[in-house]
C-alpha cells in the first residue's frame, strides 16, 4: 500500500488525506440538490452546515484518536496533532458532529431529527472512502490470517508494527468499507421512504456499533479495556445503545397529548 502517494517539491499528497477529501467532495456534491430535503433553507445555511461538518467531524474524531493511541500530551501525541497522515476515531465523531448539528439546528430553526437523518445517510458513504484511505495508510489493521483473503503490507512507512510488514493480515479495511457501502445505500433508501425522522440515525448508530463490535475481534490496532473487551466494542455497544436511546426520544415525541 502507499501512505505518500506522491510529492511535487514541498508538496506530499497522502492517501489517506485524499481519500477524505474525494469522499466529502462526493458526499457533499450529492447534498446540494437534497438541501431543501433535509431541512437546509438557504445556500448560506448549505455552506454554514458544510463548516460545520468539516470542523466538528474531523476534530472530535481526532481528539478521540489521540486519547485512544497516544499517550497524553506524549511527543508521539504532538506529532499524531498536525499529522496529515494519521486518522481519528470514527466514535469521536458520533460524538462531536451530533452536538454541532443540534447546536446548528437551534441557531437555525431547523428540525433536528430530520437534517439528523441526512447526516447519517452521508456519513457512511464518506467513511467508505475514509477505510480505503486507512487501507492505503496501513492503518486500522487486521490481525495476522492464515486465510487467502490476507493483505500484505510491505512499505516501512505503513502504520503496521515492523514485525507485521511482509505477513497477511485480515482486510478490516475493506471488510468496514464493504459494510459502509452497503449501509449508505440502504440508509438511502430508508430515507427515501419519509419515514418517522430519527429511525435513519438510529439504524445507522446501531448497525455501525453492532459492526464494530463483530470486525474488532479481527482488528490488529484494538485498545484492550476490561473484561476482553476492546474500547472500540464498548463504544460500539454505547452506539446500540444510543440507537435505542433515539428510538425512545423520538416515540415519544410522536405520543398523542
Amino acid at each position: 500500500m502507499r501512505p505518500l502517494l506522491f510529492a511535487l517539491g514541498p508538496v506530499r499528497v497522502h492517501g489517506y488525506g485524499l481519500m477524505v477529501a474525494l469522499g466529502g467532495i462526493f458526499v457533499f456534491s450529492l447534498l446540494r440538490p437534497r438541501m431543501a430535503k433535509v431541512g437546509l433553507k438557504s445556500d448560506e445555511d448549505y455552506w454554514l452546515f458544510i463548516n460545520i461538518i468539516l470542523f466538528s467531524g474531523p476534530i472530535s474524531g481526532r481528539i478521540l484518536y489521540l486519547f485512544e493511541y497516544t499517550q497524553p500530551f506524549s511527543r508521539d501525541f504532538w506529532q499524531t496533532l498536525i499529522s496529515p497522515s494519521r486518522g481519528f476515531s470514527m466514535f469521536g465523531a458520533f460524538v462531536g458532529v451530533p452536538l454541532a448539528v443540534w447546536a446548528f439546528c437551534r441557531w437555525k430553526g431547523i428540525e433536528f431529527a430530520r437534517l439528523f437523518d441526512g447526516v447519517c445517510v452521508m456519513a457512511p458513504a464518506w467513511h467508505a472512502f475514509g477505510r480505503l484511505g486507512c487501507l492505503l495508510a496501513g492503518c486500522c489493521h487486521g490481525r495476522p490470517s492464515d486465510l487467502p483473503w490476507g493483505l500484505v503490507f510491505r512499505d516501512p512507512s505503513a502504520m503496521v508494527p515492523r514485525e507485521w510488514l511482509g505477513v497477511p493480515l485480515h482486510p478490516t479495511q475493506l471488510l468496514e468499507a464493504a459494510y459502509d457501502a452497503v449501509a449508505a445505500v440502504l440508509l438511502y433508501r430508508l430515507f427515501e421512504r419519509k419515514g418517522r425522522p430519527g429511525l435513519v440515525a438510529a439504524g445507522y448508530f446501531a448497525s455501525y456499533g453492532a459492526m464494530r463490535f463483530a470486525i474488532e475481534f479481527l482488528r490488529g490496532d484494538t485498545v484492550p479495556l476490561s473484561m476482553g473487551l476492546s474500547v472500540g466494542q464498548v463504544l460500539g455497544i454505547c452506539l446500540v445503545a444510543a440507537a435505542g436511546g433515539i428510538m425512545l426520544w423520538r416515540s415519544r415525541c410522536f405520543q398523542p397529548s
